[in-house]
């Protein structure tokens, strides 16, 4: 590469941040039930498909301070869903 010209180095991959820290992340799992960070297989309410598996991840922190009856933002295989459309899970 010419000395005046530099590297947008575009050619490494994107990895976006977590959503929140590990012990918060427990702590919500804990709070709200769901193995957050687990590989798990889940129905939804209404969905096309029959089950969503890969590891379930929050899309987004919930308002501090906890309250259970707070939907959360979530993620599976970048599929966004809340945790009110969650049928049944299980873990793989």
């Amino acid at each position: 590469m010419p000395e005046h010209q530099s590297s947008l180095r575009l050619d490494t991959g994107y990895e976006p941040a977590p959503a929140v820290v590990p012990e918060i992340k427990d702590e919500i799992a804990a709070v709200w039930g769901l193995p957050l960070g687990q590989r798990v297989e889940i129905g939804l309410r209404g969905a096309d498909c029959s089950a969503l598996n890969g590891v379930l991840e929050l899309a987004k922190a919930p308002d501090y301070p906890w309250d259970p009856r707070q939907p959360l933002k979530l993620c599976v295989r970048g599929f966004l869903f809340s945790s009110r459309e969650i049928e049944h899970w299980s873990k793989l």
